[in-house]
């Protein structure tokens, strides 16, 4: 029904003169009273029922009036006639409930449809993050008592190998280099990788001082002035969102280290109850619309190995976005939300 408050006047007028119209016309010559048909329909789709009712009554009991003078029928609680027009208007009153009651009880059934979609859509949602975070996990788990264990052991033999190999070897002493240096740098890559699939700094403590520890830890390497700032009550977040923002964190640190010749930056973390919000905001060259144009879909080279297209993918996977403000001399910002 239309909204009587919001639209009092314009309603109020229209139902008004649709009264008026009817029981002149059916005043006027009997044949209209088809009309009732429509005034009520256009009544009760039109008005809320404490207000289709009344009005309803007034119709009919102007139309009974007008037809009882017209044939001069005595108007009395025992005429059948007028028995006859108020079991109508009870038969009419009883009959629009009903529907309106059916009516409410299809749209509550709908709404709790929605909401039984919506759950099970968050209860698939939250399995499959579960699934990827405990694979995520058994891959950590794999890398590290594997490739890790078994460079390590590389680098242990071929530093005993250099101790029993001749001075004189000097091919054999550069290709042992080669093969040393290979192992190490690869030991490092499958600890980057082990380091950010499970990230220690989260399994000892809570995302707000994991994201300071790493603010103050990148502030004192690079000598730039940084600050970790949070607002809003503080919310359990399913580990995943908090890994992402860690690594979103890092990887946008890295950045402003390598391009943006910055020497303030403030990262906020922004709880709002149904969303979660990191800032990552630098003072520094900024970049040119030319640039900022495509470092939405650039993967940066940072060492974390979590770039800007791979937190992107990241940020989608958890229903969130993530954007990026900036122009020319101007500095950065990098916004990322993500629903909780």
């Amino acid at each position: 029904p239309v909204n009587f408050r919001e639209s009092r006047l314009p309603l109020a007028v229209y139902v008004a003169t649709l009264l008026a119209f009817t029981i002149w016309l059916i005043s006027l010559d009997h044949a209209f009273y088809f009309l009732l048909f429509t005034a009520y329909g256009q009544i009760f789709s039109l008005l809320h029922m404490r207000l289709a009712i009344p009005a309803m009554l007034i119709l009919t009991t102007a139309v009974a009036v007008s037809q009882a003078r017209a044939e001069g029928i005595a108007l009395s609680w025992s005429s059948p006639f007028v028995i006859y027009y108020v079991a109508g208007s009870l038969g009419g009153i009883f009959m629009a409930f009903w529907i309106y009651a059916i009516i409410e009880q299809s749209a509550k059934r709908r709404e709790l449809i929605k909401e039984l979609e919506q759950t099970q859509s968050n209860l698939a949602a939250a399995e499959r993050r579960e699934g990827q975070l405990a694979e995520r996990q058994r891959l950590a788990r794999e890398i590290h008592d594997t490739l890790a264990q078994g460079f390590t052991s590389i680098v242990m033999h071929l530093e005993a190998l250099e101790g029993a190999l001749p001075e004189t070897s000097e091919i054999a002493q550069r290709h042992l280099d080669m093969a040393r240096q290979t192992a190490r740098d690869n030991l490092m890559a499958a600890r980057r990788v082990v380091a950010d699939l499970r990230p220690e700094l989260l399994e000892k403590e809570p995302l707000p001082q994991a994201l300071e520890r790493v603010v103050s830890s990148w502030s004192q390497e690079t000598g730039i002035q940084a600050r970790a700032n949070f607002s809003g009550e503080a919310l359990a977040l399913h580990p995943q969102i908090e890994v992402t923002l860690l690594r979103a964190t890092q990887e946008a640190l890295s950045n402003i280290r390598k391009h943006a010749q910055a020497d303030e930056v403030n990262v906020t973390l922004t709880y709002f109850g149904e969303q979660v919000m990191l800032d990552v905001q630098d003072n520094g060259i900024g970049l040119s619309r030319s640039r900022l144009n495509g470092a939405a879909g650039q993967a940066s080279g940072a060492s974390s190995g979590f770039g800007l297209q791979a937190m992107r993918e990241r940020v989608a996977q958890l229903n969130g976005t993530l954007s990026i403000e900036s122009s020319a001399d101007e500095g950065t910002t990098l916004v990322v939300a993500i629903p909780v």
